[in-house]
């Protein structure tokens, strides 16, 4: 006879939900910290992707190098990722007016301003002496860390010309072993454009998540 949980997550799965409970005490922490920055400001990250973005900023540690995250909106993610950051220098990236103009290819889904945050309220509440803010529409605030090598970047951009711009400026940047997540992959077309384009001629496959994100892992090779 099933368990009653067993049961629970069956009927999840067979209506396209999956139900996980995360035993491990390392991964009761991680969603403690996300329950509680969801409690704090809006964070447009469910509590699943937001662990992903925690397990890959734990597991490049070791690597070194930089983080950054473009698409900060409230702070909410970088918020975690400057918790789970060790020793790295985290590299924050907003207009901090909200999205840019919408091109046709990002379809009816977005609109011009959403997600406007205020910079000064964003460093207050991210509060890590090691995050650095670069005001302004990015590539073009990316100067300051053109040199940089990265172990952890969190593209949130919702926009097909801000992702292939993120793509652009860090694949490049990245370490070998370093990891890309992307949010809004499979909702967001001008998203799912961008990924398409820019890894066609790549070594590295582009890794759907669980939710709407995907992951890329530098191997070294382009």
């Amino acid at each position: 006879m099933k368990r009653v949980q067993d049961v629970v997550r069956d009927w999840a799965g067979k209506h396209y939900y999956t139900l996980v409970r995360s035993n491990a005490s390392h991964r009761k922490s991680w969603m403690d910290h996300v329950t509680a920055v969801k409690g704090e400001k809006e964070l447009l990250l469910n509590h699943c992707e937001a662990c992903q973005i925690i397990s890959a900023v734990t597991a490049t540690e070791k690597l070194g190098g930089h983080l950054a995250e473009v698409g900060v909106a409230y702070g909410a993610s970088a918020k975690l990722i400057a918790k789970y950051a060790g020793a790295r220098s985290l590299h924050l990236f907003d207009t901090f007016e909200g999205l840019p103009d919408i091109a046709q290819i990002d379809g009816d889904k977005f609109h011009k301003g959403q997600f406007r945050s205020n910079v000064d309220v964003v460093k207050k509440y991210v509060d890590h002496p090691q995050a650095h803010y670069y005001k302004g529409l990015f590539p073009s605030t990316a100067d300051p860390v053109r040199d940089l090598r990265f172990s952890f970047v969190h593209l949130d951009v919702d926009l097909y010309e801000s992702t292939i711009a993120g793509l652009r400026f860090f694949y490049p940047r990245l370490l070998t072993g370093g990891i890309l997540i992307s949010h809004d992959f499979l909702s967001a077309e001008g998203v799912n454009a961008a990924f398409s384009e820019f890894f066609a001629d790549k070594p590295e496959p582009v890794i759907e998540l669980t939710g709407y994100q995907c992951m890329i892992v530098k191997t070294g090779a382009a």
